[in-house]
């Protein structure tokens, strides 16, 4: 179950960075579900972002800290937990100037997509997550509201 809500929350981080017009800084989920906090730090590296997410909860007390460092262009790259390979890919990609789409795979096998809006002031991001829970192939959506920091 652990690993369930660890994917949600990632898909649900995931497609907040857009490389031309998100703006670096930090971003909060609103309405903390299940006494779990989320926030993301966004960097510029080179011409892509680096995503750190912090998800703090009555599970992670100290919390957990995952990276992905990601061009933005739809290609797979790893998700670190504590720095450490976790089996996870994101693979994120910009569409249109205020919006993304992200798959997210577990050991090759997609575990979940989500797609996201930004708002016109940039102050704003909803994202729509539709993700695989559990061994009997449950499918979970969400719409979630993240404010810029």
């Amino acid at each position: 179950m652990r690993r369930v809500a660890f994917v949600v929350c990632l898909l649900s981080l995931s497609p907040i960075v857009r490389a031309d017009s998100l703006p670096i800084g930090t971003w909060v989920r609103r309405d903390p579900q299940q006494g779990i906090r989320l926030t993301m730090t966004v960097e510029a590296v080179g011409t892509g972002r680096k995503l750190t997410y912090k998800v703090v909860g009555p599970d992670a007390p100290g919390g957990i800290v995952s990276t992905v460092l990601t061009q933005l262009d739809g290609k797979d790259v790893p998700v670190l937990a504590n720095g450490k390979p976790t089996g996870q890919t994101m693979a994120i990609r910009t569409i249109g100037s205020r919006h993304t789409s992200t798959v997210l795979k577990f050991q090759g096998k997609v575990t979940g997509t989500s797609k996201s809006e930004i708002s016109p002031d940039g102050k704003v991001l909803k994202v729509e997550t539709t993700a695989t829970a559990g061994t009997n192939g449950k499918v979970a959506t969400s719409v979630e509201y993240w404010d810029k920091k």
